[in-house]
């Protein structure tokens, strides 16, 4: 990790999912060492002698969670693992500048809620990812609901080394309608939306007869919606979070 206070776009040479050359693995190094130096200050037994890589696992990075939220989530049955694993694969194949990211260490797990929500993951449950059962209604489905909490996943971790709001900032109220989002879970909503567009571009036309011009569309004026937002609030986003919101207002 470099040691100057450059913003993530240029450290991390762009965005995951957005740009090819984004360095993935020294965004981890960095995180692993954030997590190492969280681990000892919290007298995580063991923590000191532990590889700094150890605190990559899902289940040891939720250790480091103070009063996490509960996990509303259940094992999943091998065929719902098996699908989601086949789209993995799929998914860097079809954009195989996104091998690495595809490669998180993540733990999925049935989302085991009554909200009517078909994904969800959350900061306090780094590397999560829970889906619900209508995720699982037909690959296309599936595809971007594991692409979208991807995208979170990978964000967080760009926000346990660079902070992109202040503290205080004015939530908002996302497009869809969705009230109390975080300048920073703003921020993530235009950089699913980006990704779904490059993943919807990057399909042959033939592997996607169900995605239509007009669903492309609404992704793009969907992360746009989200990033006027924050134009009227940008003395709450850091330095690292209006360098993120350029480059996704280049990407849509």
């Amino acid at each position: 990790m470099k040691t100057t206070l450059e913003d993530p776009i240029t450290t991390l040479a762009g965005m995951p999912f957005l740009d090819d050359g984004f360095d993935a693995g020294q965004l981890l190094a960095a995180v692993a060492a954030v997590r190492h130096i969280r681990a000892e200050n919290l007298g995580i037994d063991g923590a000191s002698h532990a590889d700094p890589g150890t605190w990559l696992a899902p289940g040891h990075a939720l250790l480091l969670q103070k009063d996490p939220t509960p996990i509303p989530g259940v094992a999943l049955s091998p065929d719902r693992r098996t699908a989601i694993d086949h789209v993995l694969y799929g998914l860097a194949e079809t954009v195989p500048a996104w091998q690495p990211l595809v490669r998180l260490p993540a733990r999925f797990l049935l989302l085991d809620t009554k909200d009517g929500a078909i994904s969800a993951s959350c900061r306090d449950w780094p590397q999560h990812i829970l889906l619900a059962p209508a995720a699982f209604a037909h690959r296309r489905e599936l595809r971007e609901q594991v692409t979208h909490e991807l995208c979170h996943q990978w964000l967080y971790m760009i926000q346990e080394v660079w902070r992109l709001a202040r503290e205080g900032a004015d939530e908002l109220i996302l497009p869809s309608g969705t009230a109390d989002r975080t300048p920073s879970e703003v921020l993530g909503a235009a950089h699913v939306a980006a990704a779904l567009v490059r993943l919807h571009q990057a399909d042959p036309a033939g592997a996607r007869p169900q995605v239509t011009a007009d669903h492309i569309r609404y992704l793009l004026d969907y992360g746009r919606g989200c990033l006027s937002l924050l134009d009227g609030i940008g003395s709450d986003l850091t330095d690292a979070g209006r360098a993120i919101a350029q480059r996704l207002k280049e990407a849509l």
